[in-house]
Parts: C-alpha cells; structure tokens; sequence
C-alpha cells in the first residue's frame, strides 16, 4: 500500500514516497523543494505532478514548536491504564491541554517505583490546518507525528541496540540531532530510551561556500550541554550523532565534537547517518534529495514506525487511549448459568451412582483378597523353585564345556595337554576345569586363554614354569576355567524351552493326523457311494 510521508515549513517541502508490504518499507521517491512564492497547497500540488504521486494515505511530521512538550512521572499503574492518568495530568498541567487537545505520550522508563514518560499535547488550531491542506491535496491524513520522536524511532529501530539493564548508567549518553534550517532538534538517548527532547534556534547556516561559523556549533554545543543538565545526565559521557552527509555536516559535527570534548573526561564520539541508507535508496531518489537528505529522517522513520512499530511514536491523530471494557450481559450469563447448570448435573450423577460404586468397591475388595491369597501362594512356589533352581546350578554339562574346550586349543604341535579335571560346585553353583599342559612358548599361553575367556568363563593362569629340557615343549602351564553358575542355569531353560517347542510342535502334528483320518471315515469314496 503506498504512503506519503510529508513535512513542511515556510521555506520548503520535505517529502518521501514509500510503498509498504507488511513490515517492509521500500522507498519510491523522495525530494527537497522549496516553497518560494507559492502557497503551499499549489507547491503540494506541483509536488504530485513532478512525482507522479498516487493518492493514498499520508503521514504528516510537525515540528516541536506546535506541540507543547513536557516530562513528566507517574506512580506505578499497569501500563493499560496509564492513557487516563496522562490526559487528566496533562490537561491539568499544559497551558494549551484543553478537553479538545489530542495528548500523546511515550513512555522512557518503566520500574516498581513509578513510569516517566514524555508528554506531547496540541490544539485543533495546529492539526485542523493539517487535514485541510492534507485533504485538498487528494489523500487522506493518516498520521500527525512529533518530528524529532519519528526521527528518534528511525535511530532506535534501525541502528541502536539495547544495553543491558545493569550497565545502562556506565553507557553514554547520544545526542540525536537533526538540523532544520534554523533550528536543532535535539533527542537525548540513554541506554537506548528517550530520556529528553528539546528544539532549539541556532544562528543562520552559512552558505554552502563559507566556512562553517563557530557562533553556530558553540551555540549547539551549550544546549547541548543544558540538555544533559535537565536529564540528570551532565556527569556521563555525550557522543553526537547528526543526520546527514560528510559533504554538509562533516565540518561542523568535527567542531561540535572538539567543543564537547572540552567540556567531559573521555573525547565525544561522533557519528553521520545518511537516512536512506537505513532503508536503502536507488540514485534517482538520491539525486532529487541532493546534500540534504538528512532533513528526511524523521520521515523515514514516521514511514518505518508506520509499518510495525506504531507505539515508538507521539501521534496526536490517533493517541493511545485506554481500551474500554463493556459489560456483555448475555456473556455474563452464559458465564454463570453454564457452570452452574453443569455443577448440577455432575451432583446428580454422583449422586446416582453412589450406590453401583458401593457395590463396585465390595466386589473389587472381594477380588482383591483372593488375589492376595494367589499371591503368597506364588511367593512360596518362587521360592521353592529358586532353591530347586540353585541345586540344579551344579549340575554342569562337562560334554559341553569339554567340546568347547577342545575346540579352543591350539595345534598339537604347540599344547600338549597332561592333564584335565572337572569339579562341580554344589553350593554356590557353576563349576570350574583344570587344564595342565606342556606349551611351546608363553604366546601360546596368552592365544589359549584368550580363546577360552568370554562373559560366561574366566580363564586364570594358576601357574607357569620353564623347564629345563632340549625339547620344544619347554613351557609348563595350570590354568583354571571357571564356569559361571548363571550360565548353568540359562543352558538349563534353553534346552527347557526348546523340549516345550519340540513337544508343542508334535501334539500339533498329531492333531492334524487325526483330523485327516476322521475327514477320510466321515466322506466316502464314490464307488462306495454307488
């Protein structure tokens, strides 16, 4: 949808077109021109023929000097709730805040000990000339935002970044400014929030030949200095960030800067933005906004906040307001009656089956005690079993380990084995195999127990010896296998299981035999038939 964010004095118009698509703002035109003998609703109409402007929405920026600006505080109030207090202060407070002055505020810092806020109202008088202008030109006014606020969203939005809550005092202070001909508008930021506005006259800007006049940067420079002094904040550090371009502004931000070096411990940064470089910009807009383009920031910025970001701006056409709550009666009712009428119905069906949940209960104690008595009748069969179970864990299959064991050897030509004996465990189980042989080299000891050690063996080497011999078995080894009782009792319920499955299988067999038989008795052939 196609914006127009327009800003205007006694000397020129400052204009920039964008065309908007959800939260992205794409420049279409922008320029500078100067109003000269015409009024101003001739100029805005020259304006639209040279721009090709579409009619639509505009977003109108009015400088400090029509609005009347204060900070003030409040005590600690939900932030909802906070629009009523500001207007009834602010009409109490502000000379030209009558019942018909649009008041809007920002708030700057928010804790449990209160809300500080910056203040803005105006009269009919300022914002009636607004929309007629606005209207006659074609387009519908949308907006009417505080210049230096816009300009200051544009800055917080788009280059500042947060610091953190702790480190907020030993931060600097940034002096935003933004030179209108004549004039300075100066926005005081501290850790990243509005801390004080101000507009103040300035003498006249040289010509763009001369060198830049002292008069004016030591001028900006003291109020400067009487800003930081109303905020509190005259003890921290000032940087200076200016809008605008190194070919206008570089000198006199360079001058600004040794002036307020003077006046603190650490040297003023200093810091130049081009605006259309936030958003960016093709050559055609640059070249219709020449070397003031820095004029345009608060219009970028209106156009930005304008996207997403409405409540970092003082909009006098649509201030914020407390949103009123109104009573639904049918709501209300509903919202009575229906847990009400659900209240009920859920007591009347407890109430029903109290009775079927007294007979439940009986029936599941009843059940519950015979499943007791099942269970300490398990228990004494467990326990049966395990004691039947350990005596069986002695009961080692030696033809088995004995296989295993031969199959682990080594050649005949590198063991010769002397001697093996078996010996059950009738207590704790399992058992163990002694093996005593004749070994070519302690290699061949190592390779032999490695071959027989697994999770269910452990292999020791009891003892070995070098005999004194020619011969090539010179090597005399006694080594241990112990079997584990639990691998006992595994083997044992494998073979169990596997005799069920073999038993299982036949009975299924037999079964279909006889079906087969009593299918053949049942149906005779068809020679008998006949």
């Amino acid at each position: 949808m196609p914006r127009i964010a327009l800003d205007w004095d006694d000397e020129q118009i400052r204009m920039v077109a964008a065309d908007q698509s959800g939260r992205q703002v794409r420049l279409r035109a922008a320029a500078v021109v100067p109003i000269g003998d015409r009024d101003l609703t001739t100029a805005l109409q020259d304006l639209i023929k040279d721009h090709s402007l579409e009619k639509g929405e505009c977003l109108v920026a009015v400088g400090r000097d029509r609005a009347e600006l204060r900070q003030m505080e409040f005590p600690p109030v939900p932030l909802d709730e906070l629009p009523d207090m500001v207007r009834f202060q602010a009409i109490r407070q502000f000379a030209s805040a009558g019942d018909s002055a649009a008041i809007d505020y920002i708030t700057t810092h928010v804790d449990t000990d209160g809300i500080k806020a910056i203040v803005a109202a105006t009269g009919p008088t300022q914002l009636t000339p607004i929309q007629k202008t606005i209207e006659t030109a074609g387009w519908t006014l949308h907006r009417v935002a505080l210049r230096p606020i816009a300009a200051a969203a544009l800055y917080r939005m788009k280059v500042a970044r947060p610091a953190p809550a702790t480190d907020i005092e030993s931060q600097p202070t940034i002096a935003l400014i933004d030179l209108v001909a004549d004039e300075a508008e100066i926005v005081l930021l501290r850790g990243g929030e509005i801390a004080f506005v101000r507009s103040v006259r300035l003498p006249a800007h040289p010509a763009s030949s001369a060198p830049v006049s002292h008069a004016r940067t030591n001028s900006l420079a003291g109020e400067i200095r009487r800003s930081l002094i109303a905020c509190g904040a005259v003890g921290s550090p000032c940087n200076v960030v200016m809008w605008g371009t190194e070919d206008r502004h570089g000198e006199e931000i360079k001058l600004l800067a040794e002036r307020i070096s003077q006046q603190q411990d650490a040297p003023c940064e200093t810091r130049l933005i081009d605006p259309l470089e936030l958003v960016g910009a093709d050559d055609s807009i640059r070249t219709s906004t020449g070397s003031m383009v820095g004029r345009l920031a608060p219009l970028v910025g209106l156009l930005v906040a304008d996207a997403g970001n409405a409540n970092e701006l003082i909009d006098f056409l649509n201030p914020r307001r407390t949103i009123e709550v109104k009573t639904d009666k049918r709501k209300v009712a509903a919202m009575v009656g229906i847990p009400l009428a659900l209240a009920m119905t859920i007591v009347w069906m407890l109430w029903g089956n109290l009775a079927r949940l007294d007979e439940q209960i009986e029936q599941q104690t009843a059940v519950n005690a015979e499943l007791k008595q099942k269970t300490k009748s398990s228990d004494k069969m467990i326990d049966k079993t395990e004691l039947i179970d350990q005596f069986l864990d002695g009961d080692v299959n030696w033809l088995d380990e004995f296989e295993r064991l031969a199959g682990s050897m080594p050649a005949a030509d590198e063991l010769i084995v002397k001697e093996v004996s078996a010996i059950s465990n009738s207590r704790g189980g399992g058992g163990r195999i002694v093996v005593t042989g004749l070994v070519t080299s302690p290699e061949v000891i190592d390779a032999f127990e490695t071959a027989l050690r697994d999770e269910s063996h452990q292999v020791t080497g009891d003892k070995v010896t070098q005999l004194a011999t020619d011969d090539a078995y010179r090597w005399q080894m006694t080594e241990t296998i112990a079997v584990a009782p639990a691998t006992v009792r595994q083997k044992r319920y494998e073979r169990m299981q596997a005799l069920q499955q073999q038993n299982a299988g036949a009975k299924n067999v037999d079964t279909t035999d006889e079906t087969a038989a009593d299918s053949e008795t049942a149906t005779p052939n068809a020679s008998e038939a006949t």
